[in-house]
């Protein structure tokens, strides 16, 4: 069986945020890539993560599922509070923008889509001594009829 990866939703979530940091970071030297963070700064990872998918069953066939992500990226990490303000600064920015997209109904081309939403703010999980690694959890609502 041959998948069109491009089909996928996580494939077209990930077109999507494409767009939203394009119009957040100065530097547009970065990539997202699928369940894999690079040792690059400004690296970014789209990752799946398990959850039940059905939200709602309607009798008239109508399903509501989700899917959740943690969508992670490597910065440049050090003493400077700048730095480290501005990091954080990016999920700030980075959550009010798809907050944004939503109210104006700028969603990703999913079949069915209805909302996209960050579950948390952004929060450093791990650092080391030049590079700090964060993570938010984005949802996607989407229809299916059955």
């Amino acid at each position: 069986m041959d998948i069109d990866y491009k089909e996928t939703r996580i494939s077209k979530l990930r077109d999507y945020l494409f767009q939203v940091i394009d119009n957040i970071a100065k530097d547009k030297k970065y990539q997202i890539n699928a369940d894999m963070l690079g040792k690059d700064v400004e690296s970014y990872s789209l990752d799946k993560i398990p959850n039940a998918s059905t939200v709602e069953r309607w009798i008239t066939g109508l399903e509501i599922h989700r899917d959740v992500f943690s969508f992670r990226s490597r910065k440049a990490y050090s003493q400077d509070t700048i730095n480290n303000l501005t990091n954080i600064g990016f999920f700030e920015i980075f959550e009010a923008s798809i907050k944004k997209n939503n109210d104006n109904k700028i969603l990703p081309d999913i079949k069915g889509i209805e909302s996209v939403s960050c579950l948390n703010c952004g929060t450093m999980n791990n650092a080391n001594t030049n590079t700090a690694e964060f993570d938010i959890q984005i949802q996607i609502t989407y229809r299916e009829e059955k």
